[in-house]
């Protein structure tokens, strides 16, 4: 086989692969090297299924083909490397952003490629699964000149979607929006993206030292990691900005914990905390099989007999009141979550499973 056939037969594999991801609505790839071939997978709806195999002796080809595209070093094959590339089902014009993560693995390099949504119509606040009196309540907390509003839940439950749904309706020309992300995931036009890169000295603390000398109004941060990142988004909120992050917790109440964990006071959470929220994403009953009940649901060409097509998210949310006075009702996760059960939407079974993992 000739050099060239070769390398169009690699260029042509990753473009199937990339496609058919992208037909499938498949949120990551998965690439990885088996002993005897090359496996590639595809989460969708949160859920990982095969899409093809292909001979071993193409994996390392392919891998290097990926590493190319993100700009990384195809001579190095001991370490992990991240990067990123553009996927698009017109092959002259990729127009989607992927993250890529390479890993070293037993039998070669696995590859992960992230596919990063890029249709800023689906970020309005109305669309991410909020209920009525919850949209309410995220909408008066961002209103707010200052405040610290946090976003909580497992990796994967779309916290990050979320504060760009909060970003995209504060995106006006007379507010100056920065965020601090690792990696910035979605460009949002009239931004100021930076992204978190340690190995310069960009670290989230330096970041957030250098944005707070840039006169912004609103500043989100991709993920409060530690005691440092908290403080000096707590004192960025104390000083009259409005900030917005992520954190890891079982539920909204959680939040307060952890932040007292990290060595924040009862005092300075009490003066700027304006409102916490934690979500899961639960995939959504297929509205074609629904339809017809007698139709066989193997022959549903929306949902492949799957029976669900795309996810919603189910979200628990509090304002500062309900944070630090126990007793005043809210809408727990579960609970709002059984209203779309109600509605048809999603099934106690999914619900279930996704809610009593963390909550």
């Amino acid at each position: 086989m000739s050099v060239s056939h070769d390398d169009s037969l690699i260029i042509r594999t990753w473009y199937e692969i990339a496609t058919d991801a992208l037909h499938a609505r498949a949120s990551d790839i998965h690439i990885e090297a088996g002993t005897l071939n090359s496996l590639v997978r595809i989460r969708v709806d949160g859920l990982l299924q095969l899409a093809s195999q292909y001979p071993v002796d193409l994996h390392e080809r392919l891998i290097t083909r990926i590493k190319v595209l993100a700009r990384l070093d195809i001579a190095e094959k001991r370490i992990p490397q991240d990067g990123r590339l553009c996927i698009g089902l017109d092959f002259s014009k990729p127009d989607i952003d992927c993250r890529v993560s390479i890993l070293p693995t037993l039998y070669g390099e696995k590859a992960v490629i992230r596919i990063l949504p890029n249709k800023l119509d689906g970020l309005a606040l109305n669309q991410i699964g909020l209920l009525p009196e919850q949209l309410c309540i995220l909408q008066k907390a961002i209103a707010q000149p200052n405040g610290l509003i946090l976003v909580t839940g497992p990796t994967g439950s779309g916290k990050t979607r979320t504060l760009y749904s909060c970003l995209n309706t504060l995106n006006q020309t007379h507010r100056n929006l920065c965020s601090i992300e690792d990696p910035v995931e979605i460009r949002l036009p009239g931004v100021n993206q930076v992204a978190y890169h340690p190995r310069a000295g960009l670290d989230f603390g330096t970041i957030i030292k250098a944005l707070l000398r840039q006169d912004p109004d609103v500043i989100m941060i991709g993920e409060i990691r530690d005691g440092a990142t908290a403080q000096l988004a707590i004192q960025a909120a104390q000083t009259g900005h409005l900030v917005l992050s992520t954190l890891h917790t079982r539920d909204a109440r959680g939040a307060l914990a952890r932040l007292k964990n990290l060595g924040a006071d009862e005092e300075s959470l009490v003066s700027c905390l304006r409102s916490v929220s934690s979500q899961r994403l639960i995939r959504k009953l297929c509205s074609e099989c629904k339809k017809s009940v007698a139709k066989a649901m193997s022959s549903c060409s929306k949902c492949k007999g799957s029976g669900y097509f795309g996810r919603i998210g189910v979200h628990e949310v509090l304002s500062s009141r309900h944070l630090f006075d126990s007793f005043l009702p809210s809408l727990s996760m579960s609970e709002a979550g059984a209203q779309y059960v109600k509605a048809g939407l999603i099934d106690q079974a999914s619900l279930d499973a996704e809610v009593s993992q963390w909550h």
